[in-house]
């Protein structure tokens, strides 16, 4: 049997490990492409959850085959797999189509294909670029004082490999393949990144750089792009020093402040006749280090070399600096300040047809990446691809133009669209999004944009544009090889039939259905929730109404906050949260509502939003008394005593002598904490119990409470035993979650609270998890029947009960165990939150 159809063989029967070690075995050069094909494919099959370093080895073993294999499909298959498992589906999906060609009509193939189509449409990544450069700056955070000494330490420069492959690890946490500098200047040390030319990798390395955390620039200058070198830095070329003062250069001015180099090296002729590129290389070199990465990239549009001088007078490169500042233009240094600079206007022939592709339409825009407006019209995805691989979306947001009609109507297009850019940044925060420009089309208007973390910024888009009154809304990638996604859509959306006697989804029937779910003092509000939820899954299945619509319906979203808000635990306020943004713009003049929201943002920490609110539904509403109550408590809280008091009086007013202000004015008057405020039943028998500490319900009342303020010492304990932002960190979503490494696994560990409710948790008891977690005990386990599990996630609750969930590799299939704060089993455990239907 030869030996590729016994690799086959081996192959059919799952053993990959035998494959990698008789191809291994057999010296590189010796291999055939087959052999490589069939060695990619091993390391593929062997690869498994987060093993990335194989899917790069199958890659490096099949890229150099790929003219060779053009049309095979297995070949394309193979290394579309690969590509496609990093997580960069761009690429994933150029080869899949190629295997399509080569094997049409095969299943598999056409799967990953509408798999990849899917991704690229909606990116979604394993971590955001935000997150990857939150952990990449913690961890370097924690090597940065080691590689100072070992740069100190060499002083006879000999470990320049080690100390560099260590500084890479932690950087490219966030940023693949980056090329990168160290040195020391005699007062910091440097970390220079470089673009390589390449200005569209400005922006993920200034970003980088403007996030790097504040212990590490202490020590360090992060810059992005080479600095100028001094006049005498050198090349070698064959024994023989090329310098600036070697390279004679020719100006011609182009456009958008940039110009065009000629270059003539009569040092580098010889070389120019074997090897053009090295020459092309070393003059590219020599240019930047005159001028600086930056600067190079600002202003040099393009360059040729000559084989002889031209006829006109020349410069030295050497001296191009003082040639270009005679010219009247800027030598970037700070790649920031050169971004922010660097928008340019264009103007396009639109296309008349309203169903061509988006952006066609295009009259006129402005942008400070124009490599992806002319990768996007070129049916090119090269930048965007490059940016996917980091975790990084690039795209826009487009949305229809008719209705800025009138007079002014291009000025109301783009009032319009800095107003969305503004809601962005307000709501989702400046750390998650770079705006690059935006355009008019004969019938849509773009924003384009670079999302850090994408989910962040369309779900605060999607916000904007639903309470903007806009009939439709998409986001769409760089990329016109895929669809886009559907943010707004009011023109499909049929009017829902509305109960003339209430004015809601709900009749007065359902309405006195949730009525007799409440009893004096106390109600079944679980099943009200569990009711409501049924509602309104039952309505958009039979199309009677969608989702969205049941969202802003006022009566389903004061309902729902009831039940949530009576259920007093935090996962329920946050529910409810969540929920009843979407009706705010249907409850003017509603204090109940205001009311409502205001509390479940209290209890969720968000307390100057809830403040806001309260004041908002005193002013919509001001003879709803119980807003004054919400009023009141949170104005003490923000250190306005005689504002609470006022509040309580404005309360008293409308029902007076009643037990929950009265209460509220003593401890207003004794500076109770908002907690204090809070620990109370509206009945007053109830409350003496919970006052006397006789209520059983204390411990989940507590509970509720602990997650509405932050206990500062509490959680700084926390960061410093877990360093969570290290891990790709979740918080407040609503849980807070991270990746924790146990050995060699990668565990999910989950705190069923915010981080609120987290800082109140015992540090002892948290440093006994931790190490207990750390110890690997808990790493596998083997139930009473079946095969042994390893440990997938971990789920501590307020009570600090904790759920394990195994997964049994050899099945396929999980179980999970509970145990007890001291780690001893239980039967079961009941997560505050982690229920998947309401109960009683």
């Amino acid at each position: 049997m030869e030996l590729l159809e016994q690799c086959q063989l081996w192959c059919e029967q799952g053993d990959y490990q035998t494959i990698v070690e008789t191809l291994e075995a057999i010296p590189a050069g010796q291999r055939t492409p087959e052999m490589d094909s069939e060695l990619g494919r091993a390391y593929n099959g062997l690869a498994g959850e987060g093993q990335r370093e194989l899917y790069q080895k199958a890659l490096e073993l099949l890229k150099p085959h790929e003219e060779y294999f053009e049309k095979d499909h297995c070949w394309n298959y193979r290394i579309a797999s690969a590509y496609y498992y990093l997580d960069e589906e761009g690429p994933a999906l150029y080869y899949f189509k190629k295997a399509l060609e080569a094997r049409p009509g095969d299943e598999d193939t056409q799967e990953y294909i509408d798999d990849c189509m899917d991704r690229l449409t909606l990116p979604r990544f394993e971590k955001t670029f935000r997150q990857r450069t939150r952990q990449a700056g913690a961890v370097f955070e924690g090597i940065e004082a080691e590689l100072r000494a070992m740069i100190e330490a060499d002083t006879l420069r000999e470990k320049g490999g080690e100390i560099l492959a260590k500084c890479r690890r932690p950087l490219e946490i966030a940023l693949k393949d980056v090329a990168f500098e160290l040195g020391f200047n005699g007062e910091k040390y440097e970390l220079i990144l470089s673009p390589e030319g390449n200005r569209s990798r400005l922006f993920p390395l200034v970003y980088f750089q403007q996030h790097a955390p504040a212990s590490v620039l202490e020590h360090w200058n992060i810059w992005v792009g080479r600095q100028p070198a001094d006049a005498d830095f050198t090349l070698d070329c064959g024994g023989q020093q090329v310098s600036a003062r070697d390279v004679q250069v020719w100006l011609e001015p182009i456009h958008n402040g940039q110009v065009w180099l000629t270059l003539f090296c009569e040092k580098l002729l010889p070389l120019l006749e074997t090897d053009s590129d090295q020459v092309w290389w070393m003059l590219s070199a020599l240019t930047d280090q005159t001028l600086g990465e930056v600067a190079a990239i600002a202003l040099i549009g393009g360059m040729e070399v000559y084989t002889a001088p031209k006829d006109e007078p020349p410069v030295l490169l050497a001296e191009l600096p003082q040639a270009l500042r005679r010219m009247g233009l800027r030598l970037w240094s700070d790649a920031a300040e050169y971004l922010d600079a660097s928008y340019l206007s264009y103007e396009l022939e639109p296309v008349e047809d309203p169903s061509a592709d988006w952006r066609l339409d295009v009259v006129a825009g402005t942008t400070c990446l124009p490599a992806l407006i002319n990768d996007y019209l070129s049916a090119r995805s090269a930048t965007v691809d490059d940016y996917h691989r980091n975790g990084i979306a690039a795209g826009f947001f487009l949305y229809p133009i008719q209705g800025f009609g009138g007079e002014n109507a291009t000025e109301k297009a783009l009032d319009f669209r800095d107003a969305l850019e503004d809601a962005v940044y307000e709501q989702a925060g400046e750390d998650v999004v770079t705006f690059l420009g935006g355009a008019t089309g004969l019938y849509c208007g773009y924003l384009d944009f670079i999302g850090w973390d994408l989910h962040a910024v369309l779900q605060a888009g999607q916000d904007f544009l639903e309470q903007s009154g806009i009939p439709w809304a998409q986001f769409h990638s760089f990329r016109r090889d895929v669809g886009g996604v559907t943010l707004v859509n009011r023109e499909e959306e049929k009017e829902p039939e509305i109960c003339p006697e209430t004015g809601s989804l709900l009749s007065a029937e359902n309405i006195e259905t949730l009525e007799s779910f409440v009893e004096d003092n106390t109600g079944y509000y679980g099943k009200m929730l569990h009711w409501l939820q049924e509602f309104v899954e039952t309505g958009v299945e039979e199309g009677r109404f969608t989702e969205k619509q049941a969202r802003r319906d006022l009566q389903i979203a004061l309902w729902y906050a009831y039940a949530c808000t009576n259920l007093d635990e935090y996962l329920y306020y946050y529910r409810a949260a969540q929920w009843m943004k979407d009706s705010e713009r249907n409850a003017a003049g509603c204090g109940t509502w205001y009311y409502r929201y205001s509390v479940t943002l209290m209890y969720c920490n968000r307390l100057e939003e809830a403040l806001e609110y309260a004041e908002r539904g005193a002013r919509e509403e001001p003879d709803y008394p119980w807003i004054w109550l919400q009023v009141g408590k949170l104005r003490a809280h923000f250190g306005d005593p005689a504002g609470a008091l006022q509040a309580v009086k404005q309360g008293l007013a409308l029902v007076p002598g009643d037990y929950e202000f009265l209460t509220l004015e003593q401890e207003i008057h004794a500076g109770a904490t908002l907690e204090q405020m809070l620990c109370h039943w509206i009945n007053p028998e109830a409350d003496s119990l919970l006052q006397e500490g006789n209520d059983a319900d204390a411990e989940e009342k507590q509970n509720a409470i602990a997650c509405v303020t932050v206990n500062e010492a509490g959680l700084a304990a926390f960061y410093r035993m877990f360093h969570p932002e290290q891990y790709g960190y979740t918080r407040n979503d609503p849980d807070c979650q991270f990746p924790y490494p146990v050995g060699e696994r990668q565990v999910v560990v989950s705190f069923r609270m915010n981080e609120a409710g987290l800082s109140k948790l015992s540090a002892d008891w948290l440093q006994w998890f931790k190490d207990r977690l750390d110890s690997g005990d808990w790493l596998t386990h083997t139930p009473e029947e079946g095969p042994q599990g390893v440990l997938e996630a971990v789920f501590v609750a307020q009570s600090c009960r904790m759920g394990f969930v195994y997964r049994q590799p050899e099945e396929n299939d999980y179980f999970q165990i509970f145990r007890d704060r001291d780690g001893s089993e239980c039967s079961e455990a009941r997560f505050a939150g982690y229920r998947q239907e309401p109960e009683d």
